[in-house]
């Protein structure tokens, strides 16, 4: 009997101290009604693009992805979860440098023994809890709003970025999805969105979210997004990036079919060729 009743103090304890680490010292109200913003993965740290990023990269290698967040409110604090699979893609480390909010505390579920999601239902390996702490953030922009009745009314919002989150790529794929949700309790509570908070004014809002993908298989030739198939979006995808190369703010490299370092006419052209094929 004392050994049971220890085995359940642990637990207990081990929750609470999971609840702290995810949390304390932010503030999020779940029941946050209003919606300001988006919460994107981007390859750049100050916007999110128009159409979900394709990320690549060999077996043994890292990559570094940012989160950004897009035109909300004025925040101090907030609540994101990112997840992948974690079969191709493991998260080794979060980084805040350079985001808007310099405070964080991050939960990395890795299913293994110890792991601090175990009591977090909902949450898996490859999912990664990050909140964010620190001074309101500076306004960075104007949102211009039109109502009903035709008058214009302005908002002062952020944009930036929130963290920068590493994998190591361990194994190749024709596609897979990087998302954005949030996880707020053990309950298991979710939802496809992201968390903020502003305790000057006692406020909570939701942001909308944008994932991403990784693919680092070329067995499906003119397949950009990596979901198995050469369709309409492929061809977008390959036209929101022409003309640009390295270190170009639209530059895709899963566009760059034929691998010369450049999206052009070739690219485009092979993806017309092979329209239509499926893995």
């Amino acid at each position: 009997m004392r050994r049971v009743g220890l085995t359940r103090i642990r637990s207990i304890l081990l929750l609470f101290l999971v609840s702290v680490i995810a949390y304390s010292p932010v503030t999020i109200y779940v029941n946050a009604q209003t919606t300001s913003g988006l919460v994107c993965v981007s390859r750049v740290s100050y916007s999110c693009p128009i159409v979900q990023p394709v990320y690549t990269g060999r077996p043994g290698t890292q990559l570094s992805v940012n989160v950004v967040v897009q035109g909300a409110e004025p925040f101090d604090a907030y609540s994101v979860v990112i997840g992948v699979n974690s079969s191709i893609l493991q998260p080794v480390g979060v980084n805040a440098t350079g985001g808007l909010l310099p405070n964080i505390n991050s939960m990395i579920c890795t299913g293994g023994q110890g792991d601090p999601c175990a009591y977090w239902l909902g949450l898996g390996p490859g999912d990664v809890r990050v909140a964010g702490w620190g001074s309101v953030t500076n306004t960075t922009g104007v949102d211009f709003t039109v109502s009903s009745s035709g008058s214009i009314s302005n908002q002062s919002v952020t944009t930036g970025l929130l963290f920068t989150i590493t994998y190591e790529v361990r194994a190749e794929t024709k596609g897979t999805q990087i998302v954005l949700f949030d996880q707020v309790s053990p309950s298991g509570w979710s939802c496809a969105c992201a968390l903020f908070s502003n305790s000057v004014k006692g406020e909570s809002f939701q942001s909308n979210v944008q994932g991403g993908w990784f693919s680092n298989s070329s067995l499906l030739f003119g397949d950009v997004n990596g979901d198995c198939r050469v369709d309409l979006l492929d061809v977008v995808l390959i036209l929101f990036a022409w003309g640009s190369m390295q270190g170009s703010v639209n530059w895709n490299p899963s566009a760059d079919l034929n691998g010369d370092g450049k999206v052009d006419l070739i690219d485009f052209y092979a993806a017309v060729m092979n329209y239509g094929s499926v893995c």
